[in-house]
């Protein structure tokens, strides 16, 4: 099995047979072909698109970077700065009595004024997110404290660890995180506060085709957990981010590069003078705004004496100019986007937080600069230097990571800060939508490309008819790819992971729609809006700077819905049986019928939908709880200062002068995560096609997923056992298992062969009745669920108005919850993952027993609706190449599929193009290096694996820093031959 090319000059070199072994240093290198820019009025200054003539060799210190990235200095060491500022602003009484809003804007301010300035004599880029060289930032006020029992073992444990410095485990050990018991953060909070939801304002401004909104009631006393924060707390049914961040957006970086903050104070203060400003509230507000300004200016004049201090004179005349006036380099411009996105950073957690369309933002700034020189080389030098520029910024973007515990590592290992940065796409103006590519597009993908790193999480938009054009504007032969998706698939292929690819045409009217709900806005404001749409965090699309998403609010298991369906609202960690409680009141009643007393399909569906009503209120009140307690002790000034809607620029009025936490956005929704969407599709095939159709009983189902759908489980037990159960059993009640028929092994095989056989998504969407590949069912029940995801979550409102928007992302926490969740009907046994994202689960085969094919994958899962996806989904597709001779035809083939996906308005896919014996490779020497009594041998041979990328689900990864549940997920995914199309475990023994 051949595998991946590397990048020319990044990367890992990997070429393994059947049988792999350590890769040799130096080889798969390959050269790129050109891609030759057709339309000079587009592009205007790069002859070859793919930029052949700039290699990473060309760039001796960011080459030097990369490699301490994957070397020892490179391992994460968590710095106590932040916490600390803010634990010493927040410890004196007098910043303990100013009016909550201000104490957080006062308390921003001192953490930007003391915060310490490095640069270094190299860097063209200013400041570090930490002091450390790659560093996980404490959060105090939020769960950082939970690393503090770890403080001791987090610098030995196996699976990422962290180094910490003894004074610095000290402080937060004795110092630190002692003061912040007392302050508790706000899910500690919201637990010890009365509340009561009645008593807060309708917010919401969706109006149009949505039902009435609701804020389904909650009311508590001080010291009382609500049934929604237990449920949260207990981990398998959902997550709420709202305890931890709310960094699920992008800032507008524009602003400040056009006014300065010179001029955006100037802007707010008038407000306040003219009265514009009209409440006590509104005022206090601004002024905060206004201090936080002031710290970000402060720090910059900082960072200007440290590049004097260290020789750096460009950089040091840059901080004294920006970010306080405006920018007018490509230079500058990016100096003022990673000075305020590290800042940003320290107001809000180091997660989803992400960059926006960051080739619109420079692309003005680097034809200024391009135009200005004189003569072809310095052109061409220039376009070189962008290419460094950009590269120093992506490793910047590198310097933090999240803080992990040992237990969230089982849920998020691997994950990146999942800074989503986005290239390409489309725009809207005066009523029609044109070509957002440009020249920085290609700079953006060419860094990407020589750099092969995780962070930033790089996005490329496609519209299908936009940009499959020529020079001329006219649609391309079929046959013909267009040089901007052939160079989006070149870069996939070298990096093996990166960008993701979205569909505008899916997208923006899904969105558009949504938008155009609002109160006061217009169909073509929405549609505008739209068009400026932007990947957040891992893969969810929002309108740049306008919509604050919080795209990452929930994480809910849907398998847990599932399995309260099954057995009639309860679930079997609390036990099943006829007096075991029933999940959501506590009683023993059924709220619903349990399986084995449902006589049709359609009456299990409407179990299903009621147990998902329930699990989605109880979804809505934890968030909106949490929501509620966050806008009081955590704005985000700093933020809300670099958005539209808060506050007004020096060409703009109408603003809400609202925090963002407080609804102060144009847009506002919450996103719902979906996991395990796949799983719980193929098991509405099996019910229907199995359990109600008669072939198999409710009852042997239940028996088959209680056996774990192995037949060495159903021995006998002996009578010492059968003995001590019946005991428990008169003992506890409550524990009685469910009395279900005794299945022979026999009649075990049969029903897992059955299932296996049964419709699943994946398998197409040929629905021709009769036919030996009708896959209608599974298209049934995928637009059937979808649909009714949607329903059930548009009808509630957030804390700061707008709607609750489900989407189906999964991170590394499919593999996590998988673990947490017993057998499901489709097959999936008991601590097997979930499949990621809206992805089909693995070994899926169409009814005769064929494998599927790419298109059959691709096709299931372009076949649902983008309308019922408004928070975004991932497709996770696995590809595998051929040898680096077929370089040039691979990319095209890869082209044709890109295409093909977007053509059936897909939304978004991601690929991984690694072969599955390189990743059993790359697995065999992680876990290894990972034994306890692992020696130099195998650290070395994990040492050419360390920058093996990998697509996740949403976001990029180094695969060996996964879990091993999650390597183990990643490696069972199908994986396709790009030049066949066939899945390769149906052709290759692992």
């Amino acid at each position: 099995m051949s595998v991946p090319y590397p990048s020319s000059d990044g990367g890992i070199s990997v070429e393994l047979g059947k049988n792999p072994s350590v890769p040799g240093s130096g080889s798969g290198k390959v050269d790129l072909f050109p891609i030759a820019n057709q339309d000079f009025q587009k592009i205007k200054t790069l002859k070859d698109l793919a930029l052949r003539n700039i290699t990473l060799a060309q760039f001796p210190v960011v080459k030097a970077w990369r490699d301490k990235l994957f070397a020892p200095e490179g391992t994460p060491e968590i710095c106590d700065e932040l916490p600390r500022l803010l634990t010493e602003f927040l410890r004196r009484p007098e910043n303990q009595a100013l009016p909550p809003y201000t104490r957080r804007a006062k308390a921003l301010q001192h953490i930007f004024a003391n915060k310490t300035a490095i640069v270094k004599a190299d860097d063209l880029l200013p400041g570090q997110t930490a002091t450390s060289f790659v560093g996980p930032v404490v959060y105090a006020d939020t769960i950082g404290y939970c690393i503090w029992p770890e403080l001791k073992t987090v610098t030995t444990r196996a699976q990422n660890p962290f180094k910490i410095r003894p004074e610095v485990a000290d402080r937060l050990n004795r110092e630190i995180f002692p003061f912040w018991l007392e302050q508790k953060p706000v899910q500690e909070l919201a637990r010890y506060s009365d509340y009561d939801s009645a008593g807060y304002e309708n917010r919401d401004r969706v109006a149009g085709s949505y039902p009435p909104s609701i804020d389904p009631p909650l009311r508590k006393r001080a010291g009382q957990t609500p049934k929604a924060q237990e449920l949260m707390e207990r981990v398998a049914f959902f997550l709420s981010d709202k305890a931890t961040c709310v960094s699920h957006t992008v800032p507008d970086f524009e602003r400040v590069l056009k006014y300065g903050f010179d001029g955006l104070i100037e802007r707010a203060r008038q407000d306040i003078a003219n009265g514009v400003a009209a409440t006590a509230q509104q005022i206090e507000f601004l002024e905060g705004v206004i201090a936080v300004y002031d710290g970000a200016k402060i720090y910059a004049q900082h960072l200007a004496e440290a590049a004097v201090q260290a020789g750096n004179q460009e950089l040091a005349a840059i901080c004294r100019k920006v970010p306080a006036q405006p920018a007018e380099t490509l230079h500058e411009a990016l100096a003022v986007v990673w000075i305020c996105y590290h800042l940003l950073l320290q107001e809000n957690t180091n997660f989803g937080f992400s960059i926006g369309r960051l080739d619109q933002i420079l692309n003005p700034f680097y034809l200024a600069d391009w135009q200005k020189l004189d003569g072809a080389t310095a052109q061409d030098d220039y376009s070189r230097r962008a290419v460094e520029l950009v590269s120093h910024f992506f490793l910047h973007c590198s310097d933090h990571v999240p803080l992990s515990t040992s237990g969230s590592e089982t849920l998020f290992a691997g994950s990146g800060s999942n800074q989503a940065l986005t290239v390409g796409g489309t725009r809207y103006e005066n009523s029609q939508v044109v070509d957002a590519v440009n020249d920085m597009t290609y700079i953006i993908l060419k860094a990407t490309e020589i750099l092969s790193i995780r962070d930033p999480n790089v996005h490329a938009r496609y519209h299908r008819d936009v940009h499959h054009r020529d020079a001329q504007g006219k649609p391309l032969p079929t046959e013909v790819m267009d040089p901007y998706l052939r160079r989006i698939c070149q870069v996939n292929i070298l990096t093996r992971a990166t960008p993701a690819l979205h569909g505008d045409a899916a997208v923006v009217p899904a969105m558009a729609s949504y938008y155009a709900a609002h109160t006061g806005i217009s169909a073509e404001e929405a549609l505008a809006d739209a068009y400026d749409y932007t990947s957040i965090g891992c893969i969810e699309e929002n309108a740049a700077h306008k919509h604050y998403g919080n795209t990452g609010s929930t994480l809910m298991v849907l398998p847990a819905v599932l399995e309260l369906a099954l057995y009639g609202g309860k679930h079997r960690s609390d036990g099943v049986a006829v007096k075991s409680p029933n999940l959501f009141y506590g009683d023993a009643r059924y709220t619903t019928q349990p399986l084995t007393a449902i006589d049709t399909m359609q009456a299990f569906i409407e179990a299903f939908k009621f147990q998902l009503n329930e699990m989605a209120r109880h979804v809505v009140q934890c968030n909106n709880y949490f929501g509620r307690f966050y806008e009081q002790s955590r704005q985000s000034p700093f933020l809300s200062g670099l958005f539209t809607g808060p506050t007004n620029t020096p060409d703009s009025d109408g603003a809400s002068f609202r925090d963002v936490s407080a609804g102060g956005a144009k847009y506002n929704s919450a996103g719902i995560a979906v996991i395990g969407l796949a799983d719980v599709i193929d098991s509405f095939c099996v019910l229907d096609t199995l359990v109600f159709a008669g072939k198999i009983s409710a009852g042997e189902l239940l028996a088959a997923m209680q056996a774990d759908f192995d037949e060495n489980t159903l021995q006998p037990k002996s009578a010492w056992k059968a003995f001590l159960a019946r005991v428990q059993n008169w003992l506890h009640p409550e524990d009685v298992p469910l009395s279900l028929p005794n299945l022979s092994k026999e009649r075990l095989k049969q029903i897992k062969e059955m299932v296996r056989l049964a419709p699943k998504y994946g398998a197409g969407v040929d629905q021709t009745p009769g036919g030996i590949y009708n896959n209608a069912t599974a298209v049934k029940y995928t637009h059937l669920l979808t649909e009714m995801l949607q329903e059930v979550f548009a009808q509630y409102r957030t804390h700061r108005g707008g709607r609750y928007l489900p989407g189906y992302w999964s991170m590394t926490n499919h593999a996590g919850f998988g673990m947490l969740t017993k057998a499901t009907p489709n097959g999936r046994r008991s601590g097997e993952s979930f499949a990621s994202g809206i992805t089909p689960c693995p070994g899926v085969v169409k009814a005769n027993g064929e494998p599927v094919n790419l298109l059959d994958h691709m096709l299931s899962v372009t076949s649902v609706n983008a309308n019922t996806v408004q928070n975004g989904y991932t497709y996770n597709l696995s590809l595998t190449t051929r040898d680096r001779g077929h370089f040039e035809e691979d990319t095209e083939l890869f082209s044709r599929y890109m295409k093909a996906f977007a053509d059936q308005n897909g939304v978004l896919v991601q690929m991984c193009v690694s072969s599955i014996n390189d990743l059993v490779a790359a697995d065999r020497a992680a876990t290894a290096a990972g034994q306890s009594g692992a020696g130099e041998a195998e650290h070395k041979a994990l040492e050419p694996f360390k920058d093996l990328m990998i697509r996740v689900a949403g976001y990029s990864a180094y695969f060996v820093t996964l879990s091993p549940q999650m390597r183990k997920e990643i490696i069972q995914r199908a994986n396709f031959g790009l030049d066949t199309g066939a899945e390769q475990h149906t052709l290759n023994a692992i």
